[in-house]
């Protein structure tokens, strides 16, 4: 039995403006991993939530990675959709309404429209408490955000905007070699190159001109990576000789030995 990791949905609405716990999204995802033993790893699932923007509607990947005692690894990806939606309580409040039987005496309806009055309130009360523990796990959970190969890595916190975006993705190729080196596993690495091409075309509608170019360079080392893997980390070593990727080299370096080291523990 491989390592894997699946999910029960693959596209999953989120109202705009609502805060992401990662626990409440492992939940809604029906997200589940096992080793080669068969043994349970789903608590240690990483989301990758970098590039999902809560205030701004719009469909974001979300890759999901997972990593056991050997350090073979397993990814996926699901699609968030940040968009408003109806409030569910409207339609909650409404159902014992319309199922109410006319023949039910005047002070029994009125009974029932007490207890669904105070209902409503408990529900309330409980929705804006919820709202504010998610808003405490958001927070505490900032720390914990993943890249696709570590917890939100303090030197990739320096960067910011579109570079931040093209150093996940160096980074996700220089881990995708360095498996490959370590486990000489064909499949397992052209699925992680497929993954990373699939998000560089997605971001390329994402950043600025100068970064699609750069994004171009990643896709074509994916593309030698795929073609020499054996030669993959002197391909991925190269770029950082190439212009824009010397002041994040640094930064990819740390995401990738922060990844290396937590998974040596």
């Amino acid at each position: 039995m491989a390592l894997t990791i699946t999910t029960v949905r693959q596209y999953l609405d989120w109202p705009l403006g609502q805060t992401i716990n990662q626990e409440d999204l492992k939940q809604q995802l029906g997200v589940h991993a096992t080793d080669n033993d068969g043994v349970d790893l789903t608590d240690k699932v990483l989301f990758n939530l970098t590039q999902v923007n809560i205030d701004q509607q719009g469909e974001y990947p979300v890759v999901l990675s997972v990593m056991d005692a050997t350090g073979q690894t397993a990814q996926t990806s699901v699609t968030l959709d940040v968009r408003p939606l109806r409030s569910q309580s409207a339609a909650q409040v409404q159902q014992p309404s319309q199922t109410t039987n006319p023949a039910v005496p005047r002070k029994r309806r009125g009974w029932l429209w007490g207890l669904i009055a105070v209902i409503v309130i408990i529900c309330l009360l409980w929705g804006w408490s919820s709202h504010r523990h998610q808003q405490q796990n958001q927070a505490a959970n900032n720390a914990q955000q993943s890249s696709q190969i570590a917890d939100n890595s303090s030197s990739v916190a320096k960067l910011s905007g579109d570079n931040r975006k093209l150093a996940n993705q160096v980074a996700e190729l220089r881990g995708a070699v360095k498996q490959y080196q370590h486990d000489k596993d064909q499949e397992a690495l052209n699925q992680r190159l497929d993954k990373i091409e699939n998000q560089n075309q997605q971001l390329n509608s994402q950043v600025g001109d100068n970064t699609k170019n750069r994004l171009n360079q990643v896709t074509n080392m994916v593309e030698q990576v795929r073609q020499d893997p054996d030669n993959g980390v002197q391909i991925v070593n190269d770029l950082k000789n190439e212009s824009g990727f010397k002041d994040i080299w640094n930064n990819i370096n740390s995401m990738v030995q922060g990844w290396m080291d937590k998974f040596a523990e």
